[in-house]
């Protein structure tokens, strides 16, 4: 133990007296955790301005327009006087979308010749403005039917209640689970948070085991440890497992207590597990591309391009089902895959804790891979041919 007690010791001074150490592991992480958190403080995206032009300009025609304006999403921003100009304002990126109303839209509906037709033009230049722009125009426009058609059969003598039954004779009730507000601060930016802290997990990683080879300390590093590479390397990385985890910590407090994330699952032990592993995994990636590569600077360049490329494949921006079979196979090789499964299961689903079982095990096993490669770890480490590298 004491042995151990020395190592940690050493390695806590070095981070202490490292700069660059001091701001990758802390200061970086919690400044992009702050300012993720108050990007997406607000959940979801409110007020998009849209463009309308109404050829009617009649009462009717006045009503659907505060309707749409009174929509989550959209917020009419700009009344035009011709369909070119509203399309422009799309082009220039002024407006969302453009609601054309046409001339004579009061009369054909009174006509009761079902002619009457009013169309929206949606950019799709931004998936995200677009979806949401699209679920709630596309609702204006069915309320402002249901309306209309209730009127009209209230003008032939029928009741309200009976002819909003009449013309809406199928309720539909939508039940939206586990993400009822739409809200990307729910899944997006759990995401976002643990890919910065997987990028900072790897790379100091790299840095700190690899640095030794750079100064020329490894040797030095091994015999304060007694020799023992296993002691060595557990001793260098128990601060870093620590500092981690809890900034992972951090992180779920601001997700749950802060933003008011719910949290549905049967047992947090397995969500701060789950913490645990995929900081254990990256950091397993960054000790095996040290001992294979020896050179601190080309396993620097490829744990953060892992790290990032992390996201991509996980299926949180893009879904697997949608992937190539060879790509979708491909994310198996990346353990914040197994990360984004635990989290979304045990966050929002509250599914059984057995069902992530898993997704940990999946997890070990890079911390297994590198175990395996301990041994090449300390023949580089004691060779001083690469000492010095970058």
């Amino acid at each position: 133990m004491g042995r151990f007690s020395d190592s940690v010791k050493r390695e806590i001074r070095r981070f202490g007296q490292s700069r660059i150490l001091v701001t990758a592991a802390i200061i970086i992480p919690v400044t992009m955790t702050v300012l993720y958190v108050l990007m997406f403080r607000q959940g979801t995206v409110h007020d998009l301005p849209v463009a309308v032009y109404d050829g009617d300009r009649t009462e009717l025609s006045r009503q659907l327009v505060r309707m749409v304006d009174a929509t989550p999403a959209a917020q009419v921003a700009l009344h035009v006087e011709s369909i070119e100009q509203g399309r422009q304002s799309m082009v220039q990126g002024l407006t969302n979308a453009l609601i054309v109303i046409p001339e004579g839209l009061q009369a054909d509906v009174l006509s009761g010749q079902g002619r009457a037709q009013v169309s929206a033009q949606i950019s799709g230049a931004r998936i995200l403005n677009s979806g949401l722009l699209k679920r709630d125009i596309t609702t204006v426009f069915q309320a402002f039917n249901i309306g209309v058609e209730t009127q009209l059969l209230g003008a032939k003598g029928i009741p309200a209640s009976q002819g909003y039954a009449m013309a809406y004779p199928i309720a539909f009730e939508k039940h939206v689970l586990f993400n009822p507000y739409g809200s990307y601060a729910y899944y997006l930016l759990p995401g976002l948070l643990f890919l910065a802290l997987i990028i900072t997990v790897s790379t100091v990683t790299v840095y700190a085991v690899g640095s030794e080879l750079k100064n020329g300390t490894a040797a030095e590093w091994i015999a304060t440890a007694g020799g023992s590479i296993t002691r060595a390397l557990a001793a260098k990385l128990a601060p870093y497992v620590l500092l981690f985890t809890l900034l992972s910590l951090l992180m779920n407090t601001l997700l749950y207590r802060f933003l008011g994330m719910p949290f549905h699952g049967r047992e947090a032990i397995i969500l701060v597990l789950g913490n645990l592993f995929v900081i254990l995994a990256y950091m397993a990636i960054g000790v095996i591309l040290v001992a294979v590569s020896a050179n601190m600077r080309f396993s620097l360049s490829v744990a953060g391009g892992v790290a990032t490329a992390s996201l991509s494949f996980c299926g949180l921006t893009f879904p697997q089902i949608g992937m190539y079979p060879a790509i979708a196979a491909l994310s198996k090789l990346f353990p914040f895959t197994y990360f984004i499964d635990l989290f979304i299961e045990q966050s929002l689903r509250g599914a059984p804790p057995a069902r992530s079982l898993g997704d940990l095990a999946a997890m070990g096993v890079f911390v297994l891979a590198m175990a395996a490669l301990v041994p090449r770890l300390k023949k580089v480490a004691m060779n001083p041919q690469y000492y010095g590298k970058d």
